[in-house]
């Protein structure tokens, strides 16, 4: 859906996502060139808010009482997180009505306009063109157009005065002691996804060079050429249950490390993932296997006569620096 100063949301619990119009600009890593941003902005130096220091923070924990406790009361029960830097909560507030929240840390942003706003200090933007819902965002790098969001969902009230709220108590935390998500050995949480793709191998992949598009703090896309355009590899570091023979044939990415290669063809894309488990990170409430993965995906379109097959020996050639990159478990 494209509308005018819209926020792109790309997370999976967001319905109906929302889009501006122009990209202002984009992040850097090791795998690629980067295209400069559409205007010169001051570089966000907080060192609070830096990709580095947000990758750690564990969301869920900020969505408590004294983040909270202003705008009711925090249903605890109702925490859920799909991704690392995402999180969701319910709280009550004092009229009995259910305000909806999801916290994102490392929320993709693409903006129409510079924001004029600041909240603690970072750039603020606000979405507020459906009632009772609102995006309340601050931007924490124009260079790689990331940002912590709040979406709230507040039916017949302001939805953002209390995203407003949330987030100012938010970025305070930043700047104290946020809490930090507890990492295995091994782990993958603090790895920059943009910087582990071996740079010759994703320009091979691509046939050209790359435009670098961070999604999260933990997903990357290189796309072709000097824009988003396909074919696109993309990286993407998650948590969840790793995918086995039934799903696709293994990949051989060298020094005991091996991957399945999970292939889907449509009308609109063709795409295969060489994908692997990192570590396993256990859980009671999480099925056997469950654990750190990555992946590693190259799409294209049809129309380029691409089909799976290729896809796959590509996905596995970029996967195959990728897996070095990240060092045994």
């Amino acid at each position: 859906m494209f509308t005018e100063n819209r926020i792109f949301r790309t997370s999976a619990l967001v319905t109906g996502a929302a889009l501006l119009a122009l990209l202002a600009g984009c992040g850097g890593g090791s795998a690629a060139g980067t295209a400069p941003p559409a205007s010169a902005k001051p570089p966000i130096t907080d060192p609070a808010v830096q990709a580095a220091a947000l990758r750690t923070v564990d969301p869920c924990a900020l969505l408590d009482a004294k983040t909270l406790g202003g705008l009711g009361t925090p249903d605890q029960s109702s925490l859920s997180s799909s991704e690392w830097g995402e999180c969701s909560v319910n709280v009550k507030d004092s009229g009995g009505k259910t305000v909806e929240l999801v916290l994102r840390v490392g929320d993709q942003l693409i903006m129409s306009k510079d924001p004029v706003e600041k909240l603690e200090g970072l750039p603020l933007v606000v979405d507020d063109d459906k009632p009772g819902s609102c995006w309340v965002s601050v931007v924490t790098s124009f260079e790689q157009s990331l940002g912590i969001t709040f979406q709230t969902k507040a039916p017949g009230g302001d939805a953002c005065a209390p995203g407003r709220a949330a987030l100012t108590k938010v970025v305070q935390a930043l700047h104290s002691a946020p809490p930090q998500y507890k990492q295995a050995t091994g782990s993958v949480l603090t790895t920059d996804p943009c910087a582990v793709a071996g740079k010759q191998a994703v320009e091979t992949a691509l046939g050209q060079k790359s435009f670098v598009e961070p999604k999260s703090l933990h997903e990357c896309d290189f796309w072709s050429g000097d824009d988003t355009h396909y074919p696109q590899v993309s990286v993407h570091l998650y948590q969840g249950l790793p995918a086995d023979a039934e799903d696709g044939p293994p990949a051989d990415l060298g020094n005991g490390v091996t991957a399945i290669q999970k292939k889907d063809e449509d009308s609109s894309v063709v795409s295969c993932d060489a994908t692997w488990r990192k570590i396993e990170t256990p859980k009671d409430d999480e099925a056997h296997g469950y654990g750190e993965i990555v992946s590693v995906e190259f799409s294209g379109e049809p129309t380029s006569g691409l089909d799976s097959a290729t896809a796959c020996t590509k996905a596995v050639a970029v996967a195959k620096t990728v897996a070095p990159s990240l060092g045994h478990a």
